[in-house]
């Protein structure tokens, strides 16, 4: 009898369990997010079809420089790889350059940890856990109306929670076109102060519309300012494997 009530007592914990897991899995595929945000998903492939790749890959081109980025799309372990310069490999929790530190030519490389990545990846990233969406008033800009959404994030989400972003999808394609965002990853008190990046130019690959040409401005007195730079994505390609992840730990190569 004793054996039997053990049994019964592990097969109703096991049940509650895993309704509890279930009811948990339930909420998040039934997550709601605001109507202009949801649209924008949509025209760019889909949250679903965002989430079945395990892998990205693309060359960032800014002028002659030609940098090679993989990242393994559910944990966002990240290498970068400028050919005879440097490469550098991003975990949660480390960073590994070789030759040396001396060969990646920024002070702060964890800084440039996803950095990239999450610029070409919207709105896909901000549809993660921990990012909060806002809509606010559309806007017209040249003569077409933008839906706004802006992104905030909960507290200790990434490494710079402070961070904001504003969404402008076209009102008739529902396609991203511009943002706005801020940096907060040196000084919190910046999270107000806002750069743009206008969406020149995108390709749909593997079901997916993502850009293959941005152009970054000043955001000043609420409007485009000046042009900063341009940035190119060239040989992007989706995996639904994940990579090894030996190649994010670069100690010797």
């Amino acid at each position: 009898m004793k054996s039997i009530l053990i049994s019964l007592a592990l097969g109703a914990t096991l049940f509650a369990c895993n309704n509890q897991n279930n009811q948990k899995t339930q909420e998040k595929e039934a997550k709601q997010f605001p109507k202009a945000f949801e649209k924008g998903l949509e025209a760019h492939g889909g949250l679903d079809k965002w989430n079945a790749y395990g892998t990205l890959t693309f060359n960032e081109i800014y002028g002659e420089d030609t940098v090679f980025h993989i990242i393994d799309l559910k944990n966002r372990n990240e290498r970068m790889e400028k050919k005879g310069d440097y490469k550098i490999g991003f975990t949660s929790d480390s960073t590994s350059i070789y030759p040396d530190a001396n060969s990646f030519p920024h002070e702060n490389p964890k800084f440039f940890h996803n950095l990239r990545f999450y610029f070409f990846s919207l709105p896909f990233v901000t549809a993660d856990d921990g990012a909060h969406q806002e809509v606010l008033e559309p806007r017209d800009m040249n003569g077409i109306t933008y839906n706004r959404v802006k992104i905030t994030f909960g507290d200790g989400v990434g490494t710079a929670s402070k961070d904001q972003y504003i969404l402008w999808f076209d009102n008739e394609t529902n396609l991203l076109k511009m943002i706005n965002y801020s940096i907060t990853y040196f000084d919190e008190a910046n999270a107000d102060k806002y750069n743009a990046i206008v969406y020149s130019k995108w390709e749909t690959i593997s079901g997916l519309t993502v850009p293959v040409e941005m152009i970054g401005y000043k955001w000043e007195n609420d409007s485009l300012g000046a042009e900063r730079y341009k940035k190119y994505f060239a040989d992007i390609s989706f995996s639904t494997n994940r990579p090894n992840q030996d190649i994010f730990l670069i100690l010797e190569e």
